[in-house]
């Protein structure tokens, strides 16, 4: 009787281990919904410049092409999300018509897919196209990953969408808003930092050389009355820089020339620019970054997260004093699907 009473105890007992081992094990995660952000559910009209049709497209399938387009998947993952969220804000701002929608190029959508006007987009079938070298697969996984994890979210500034503007490679400082567009006033989210270790890209640092003749034909494309005194070492100075070294106003012959319409002439890099002559007709132009150099350097953000900065810290260094937060519901209502 006292084995049988000892069995049923033991009994008891194990089932009641049993039960407590059973509660405190993990439960089993649930699938996670493919976005959990605010965004799942809203859509962009894209006008796709390469086959000229509009598109209504998923806003976070939209952003995928995007940082497929404008970064290279090989940047760190928290890089390419500091591109998501960027590309996603300044994509919203242009929606809403806060940041020069020029509705007429667009043919009524709220963004194109021309990265000289708006922002470079690509499907998943032209990948390999553009990165012929990049495993396909695994590259377009690793932009899923990063603008998923970063779905729906976007940059404020004192409660505002801001114009998230960014570039290639800064040559080391970024510039201020308003030395590249003289139209606008100072925006303080948008002012020069420096970004180290951009030197390591291959975009740091592009040169050019012209002939005499060259140089004064291409010139007086854009101004015919310009007079030439001399040698092109007598002609070209440098008279004016901007905070961050790049050149503001460049004195050509009888004519001052802005840095920014130089850069436009002659198809610079940029306009942080070095002028030699190997000799008195001859002119070299090196130029040291790639873009206007506003916003955020996508080398320096790359450099960041390779030194273990996250998206949230390199958001933040390049765009002062920004917020990053979920899309406001007024900005979502106009965009949900219908």
């Amino acid at each position: 009787m006292n084995k049988v009473r000892h069995k049923m105890i033991l009994l008891v007992v194990c089932l009641l281990i049993f039960v407590v081992l059973t509660k405190a094990l993990p439960k089993k995660k649930e699938e996670p919904e493919e976005l959990t952000r605010p965004g799942a559910d809203l859509e962009i009209i894209v006008y796709n410049t390469r086959d000229q049709v509009i598109r209504y497209m998923d806003l976070e399938e939209y952003i995928v092409g995007v940082v497929a387009a404008e970064m290279q998947a090989s940047f760190s993952i928290e890089a390419l999300k500091a591109q998501a969220v960027a590309a996603r804000t300044y994509a919203l701002g242009r929606a809403i018509g806060k940041y020069g929608t020029a509705w007429e190029n667009h043919f009524g959508a709220h963004v194109c897919t021309n990265s000289a006007h708006c922002q470079a987009w690509i499907p998943k079938e032209l990948y390999s196209t553009w990165y012929p070298k990049a495993d396909p697969e695994e590259s377009w996984k690793k932009v899923e990953q990063a603008v998923y994890e970063t779905a729906g979210l976007i940059l404020t500034y004192e409660g505002e969408i801001i114009n998230p503007l960014y570039h290639a490679n800064s040559g080391g400082i970024t510039e201020d808003v308003q030395e590249v567009w003289s139209s606008v006033s100072k925006i303080p989210y948008l002012s020069s930092v420096y970004s180290e270790g951009e030197d390591n890209y291959s975009s740091y640092e592009k040169r050019v050389v012209f002939s005499g003749d060259e140089f004064r034909k291409i010139l007086s494309k854009t101004y015919p009355d310009i007079i030439f005194s001399g040698t092109l070492a007598e002609d070209i100075e440098v008279i004016r820089y901007t905070s961050s070294n790049r050149a503001k106003e460049i004195v050509i012959g009888n004519t001052v020339v802005p840095g920014t319409k130089f850069r436009e002439i002659f198809s610079l890099a940029s306009t942080q620019i070095e002028i030699d002559f190997p000799d008195e007709d001859t002119i070299e132009i090196t130029t040291y970054g790639f873009g206007h150099g506003v916003g955020m350097s996508q080398c320096g953000a790359n450099e960041l997260a390779e030194k273990g900065k996250n998206y949230e810290y390199i958001l933040q260094y390049y765009y002062t004093g920004v917020e990053i937060e979920p899309i406001p519901e007024e900005i979502a209502a106009g965009l949900k699907k219908e």
